[in-house]
């Protein structure tokens, strides 16, 4: 079966700008060392001089509106969504100073401090000031994390990639996965933190898990345009959320407000463009190859020959549905890449691509009363693609005739969230999460003519046996061996129920954090008849599988054995290959956890938390393969030391153990049935026009039927032994120390 390298499309490169990002690195430092424990709010805090009858208001363009009260230290603090503010310092419900255009930072703190003009006079005396806030505030010295944040206005401003991934690379220990091995659900690049694996970091939209349910393998992004925050977690962050031992990456989308907005936006890279495809050629270099075209210094791969473009088309609108209570952002973005790949000189073809990837997203904030919030986060994502395969002469490294067209495959996924928040006192809030994420998983084989869907597959042809054929080998137009099941869906429910209680020093709270996913009519189907034929070759006198009959499986010698070119004695069979599963499973996980950030004193800060995850693996058959419901206690602990009192030198340390579940598809391979056999045989002759055998006799084997290599018969699988029965859950014990200046 050729290659289909079309999963090369979406990589991206990142252009050389290292002086660039170094540049900018202090600046970005600035909003380093967020909590995560609010992931789509933060917290304005502060002080003021201590007088008789004051408040804070904090007003917004969102229709924001609280007013909160002043401890009897001089003290204020409240959390709330994401966005704009304005902070008034009252006396006797009269203005007497304020800053506009505070913007915290989700799960960070910014500090808005309040005081005389001159020393000793009374602040009631005071006229109204505005103060604007400073586009660099001094670092986030009120949690105890590694986090880099990077905001809408500086996206706009930095030459970036239109990826999470792209945006991730900005903070320090992330690099980019390797896009041959894996890329997310849609495509997408995936980073490495800190040398953990792709498949261990989590992704989160407006507080929800968002993380590849199916493999772990990347999440869902918002549009490039609809990005109000990201942030980069590398570490430390609270007991509030687990399941990652390696890093966070967590988006947070635009809002509406009062007024009304709304843009488009174009971008072209054409194909010339140099990092958008590789054009380095490889050559072969074993030494110990002696084979003409294969030896040292001959090509095995032009990639000179390979190009791609991509356009990008984006477009949004927001404004208020009814001033101060309702508003709605909208975003539209749709991403065409297209471009040629060539093959290797094993794989001689031109592989024409083009890729789709569209983007829908919708917001809607209500503002119930001054009380009660409620966001309600819509986002569909999809990925489509679409393959047609030329012959490639390695001779004269030209494009040849059409070969076939590849199957078309299309990813799409949908999600929603609501997020609740009451501020059932000045010191009491509660904050509840529901959402639900659908991903769809679909593939078909377009026709084209000379197509015969009613053909089997034939694979390794260049092992048929040469008094047959010619050269290489005769296939047919069925190029694939499988095609995914149609209805294969996955399916997440995630929920989160918190209590934020803020006494004197401390600031305390208590939740859970569920997930359920389902992974439903997930399998493959043999294309053509139900099966493929496979060629292969054998030694005289050997069994082609296992050691003897009475021992399954195995497989006897071949006796159609002749004397090729290369002098050697070759033994040639054929086998008649049943590879398909289907199996619909689940994953439960369940979490419980308290946290408390106690300010010890004015300059040190500490966060005393501890989690219990638990996890059960369902197989095919709804029966538990993987049960780890005892406690499974996850222990943080952090300080952030405040060294001048000013937020310009904090020094911080963190550790923790994080816990980490089995993705869904774990169960589709060892606890659900699966029936991969071969029957192996001899042939008389090849079809010259579809490549299947003529006058097949099977060979002695066991069991008579077809053997399987790991006894895959169709059978269910016995929960006990698919996994050891003292299996322990994958974890990672942490630990951090640094400091962060501002320069």
């Amino acid at each position: 079966m050729k290659s289909n390298l079309v999963r090369t499309a979406r990589r991206r490169h990142i252009f050389q700008r290292k002086a660039l990002v170094l540049a900018i690195g202090s600046i970005i430092s600035g909003f380093a060392g967020t909590a995560w424990s609010q992931a789509t709010r933060g917290t304005i805090q502060g002080t003021v001089p201590i007088q008789a009858n004051e408040t804070i208001q904090i007003t917004g363009g969102a229709g924001f509106s609280r007013t909160v009260s002043v401890d009897t230290s001089g003290k204020y603090s409240i959390t709330l969504p994401v966005g704009t503010y304005t902070v008034s310092l009252l006396q006797d419900g009269k203005v007497v100073q304020s800053r506009s255009d505070v913007s915290p930072v989700a799960g960070g703190a910014v500090a808005v401090d309040f005081s005389s003009a001159s020393g000793g006079k009374n602040i009631a005396n005071l006229s109204g000031v505005v103060v604007t806030a400073s586009a660099i505030p001094p670092i986030d010295v009120s949690t105890t994390n590694q986090v880099t944040t990077i905001t809408a206005e500086q996206l706009r401003q930095l030459p970036l990639g239109r990826s999470a991934a792209d945006i991730a690379m900005l903070a320090p220990g992330v690099n980019m996965g390797s896009p041959q091995l894996s890329s997310g659900p849609l495509g997408t690049p995936i980073n490495v933190f800190g040398g953990a694996s792709t498949a261990e970091n989590a992704y989160y939209i407006d507080g929800m898990n968002v993380t590849d349910a199916l493999t772990a393998q990347g999440g869902i992004e918002l549009p490039y345009g609809a990005i109000e925050q990201q942030q980069t977690f590398i570490s430390g962050y609270g007991a509030m959320y687990g399941r990652s031992i390696g890093g966070v990456i967590n988006q947070i989308g635009k809002s509406g407000s009062n007024q009304w907005h709304f843009g488009v936006r174009a971008q072209w890279e054409p194909a010339g463009t140099p990092w958008k495809a590789d054009k380095r050629n490889y050559y072969f270099a074993n030494p110990l190859e002696t084979d003409p075209g294969l030896s040292p210094g001959d090509l095995s791969t032009y990639n000179k020959g390979n190009h791609a473009q991509e356009t990008v088309y984006d477009a949004y609108v927001s404004g208020p549905i009814i001033k101060d209570k309702l508003f709605f952002f909208l975003a539209a973005e749709q991403d065409n890449t297209s471009g040629t790949t060539i093959g290797s000189v094993e794989s001689p073809f031109a592989y024409d691509y083009q890729v789709h990837a569209p983007k829908l997203y919708a917001k809607l904030n209500w503002n119930i009363n001054d009380s009660n919030l409620l966001t309600v986060t819509g986002l569909q994502s999809s990925n489509k693609t679409w393959q047609t395969d030329y012959n490639f002469d390695y001779d004269t490294l030209k494009t040849g005739t059409f070969s076939n067209l590849d199957q078309t495959a299309k990813t799409k996924f949908s999600m929603w969230t609501a997020n609740y928040t009451s501020y059932l006192t000045d010191d009491l809030t509660l904050n509840a999460m529901l959402g639900k994420t659908r991903g769809e998983y679909y593939t078909e084989q377009p026709g084209y003519p000379g197509f015969d869907p009613d053909l089997p597959h034939v694979g390794s042809p260049s092992v048929q046996n040469p008094a047959f054929v010619p050269p290489g080998g005769i296939v047919n137009s069925q190029t694939n061996s499988q095609q995914s099941d149609p209805s294969h869906r996955v399916d997440v429910t995630s929920y989160r129920l918190s209590l934020d209680y803020k006494l004197g020093n401390h600031d305390i709270q208590v939740g859970i954090d569920n997930i359920n996913s389902w992974d439903l009519n997930d399998g493959a189907e043999m294309t053509g008849p139900g099966y493929a034929w496979y060629y292969g070759s054998g030694d005289p006198g050997t069994p082609l599988f296992g050691t003897g009959p009475n021992s399954p499986p195995y497989v006897a010698p071949s006796p159609d054995c002749t004397t090729g070119p290369d002098g050697k004695t070759h033994c040639y069979y054929v086998m008649q290959r049943i590879d398909r599963s289907s199996a619909s499973v689940k994953v439960i996980q369940r979490a419980q956890y308290i946290e408390d950030n106690w300010q010890v004193t004015p300059n040190l800060l500490l966060n005393l938390g501890l989690r219990n995850d638990q996890f059960t693996n369902f197989d095919g058959s709804g029966v538990p393969y993987i049960r780890l419901t005892k406690p499974q206690w996850a222990p943080r602990l952090g300080f952030s030391w405040d060294v001048h009192g000013d937020s310009t030198l904090k020094v911080f340390g963190n550790a923790g153990r994080y816990y980490l579940a089995l993705p869904l598809t774990t169960a589709t391979s060892i606890a659900a049935p699966v029936t991969a056999t071969n029957l192996y045989g001899t042939y008389t002759g090849i079809d010259p026009a579809t490549g299947e055998p003529i006058g097949f006799t099977p060979l002695p084997q066991t069991p008579s039927t077809g053997v399987s290599i790991d006894n895959e018969y169709g059978q269910p699988k016995d929960p006990r032994v698919s996994t050891a029965q003292n299996i322990q859950a994958e974890f990672s014990d942490n630990y951090v120390l640094g400091a962060q200046q501002q320069f």
